[in-house]
């Protein structure tokens, strides 16, 4: 099983990341949306960090062997030879077929899983690709061949497809500046609602929302960030961090959202609407 890049857009290789390196300043990475890259290899049989293909639109994939491949994540405009292609349900791509997907129609990362996972050298023991730390185990370009490893078990696909879901309610911890900030001011964040924006990216989501003049407004001496940490910056923006967050910043950390739901922040298109539910007040 052999695929063929004929167009790139903005795609790129992702696992599940790379673990232990950020005290030399080495984000995680992995894919933004976790949950659907391993719903990905789950419904094809593979390992459930298998290394699979994160886009955001503008691939095609030429098929130079029968292939398997499903799609997860962001709802797309997929069509394999021109025929519509099913949301999370298993399929084979034939020799010589190709498989285009050009835009989004819900969401913003749509994971291509491909039976056996994408094989290929390892960077610190991941395949990811870091777009803010430029660690690039496998570049993907026009022309290039991806080879799948062997396949572990039997596709399997949902009657019901799994998509991103709003940004209602995401799950939110205090996070370790509330007090410096004001706990009042933090409060009221979180009760307030905010909105996606800016493009999407691979390293954090930008947030607008009220006006809620923090306590304190100058910058901290550098502090580490894990993902999920929401940073509060002197515009009173929310800044939450994703898989290719720097590993130090300078901003009061007001929360960190759980991971579960930092998957569906990811997915989130400019102007989406975001709320909260604060886990401890």
């Amino acid at each position: 099983m052999t695929l063929i890049v004929e167009q790139v857009g903005f795609t790129t290789v992702q696992d599940l990341g790379r673990v232990g390196w950020a005290h030399l300043g080495v984000s995680p990475s992995g894919a933004a949306d976790r949950t659907s890259l391993q719903l990905a290899n789950r419904l094809l049989g593979n390992w459930s960090a298998a290394a699979t293909l994160e886009t955001t639109g503008g691939l095609a994939l030429l098929a130079a062997a029968d292939t398997g491949v499903v799609l997860t994540g962001a709802e797309c405009n997929a069509s394999l030879d021109d025929k519509a292609v099913a949301h999370c349900q298993p399929f084979v791509m034939p020799a010589g077929s190709l498989l285009r997907i050009p835009t989004m129609r819900n969401g913003v990362w749509t994971y291509i899983g491909i039976a056996g996972g994408i094989e290929g050298p390892e960077r610190l023991g991941s395949r990811s690709h870091d777009t803010m730390g430029n660690i690039v185990p496998l570049s993907l370009h026009a022309g290039i061949t991806l080879h799948p490893g062997p396949t572990r078990g039997t596709a399997l696909g949902l009657d019901t497809p799994i998509v991103p879901s709003d940004t209602e309610r995401l799950t939110v911890d205090v996070g370790p500046h509330m007090n410096l900030v004001g706990n009042h001011v933090c409060v009221r964040a979180f009760r307030r609602t905010w909105s996606v924006s800016g493009e999407p990216n691979r390293v954090a989501v930008r947030l607008t929302g009220p006006s809620l003049h923090p306590r304190h407004s100058e910058e901290l001496h550098s502090f580490p960030l894990v993902r999920g940490a929401i940073q509060l910056t002197p515009a009173d923006e929310l800044v939450v961090m994703l898989a290719d967050h720097p590993t130090t910043g300078g901003y009061p950390v007001v929360g960190v959202v759980s991971p579960r739901d930092v998957d569906r922040l990811a997915q989130a298109r400019t102007g989406s609407r975001v709320t909260w539910k604060l886990a401890v007040t």
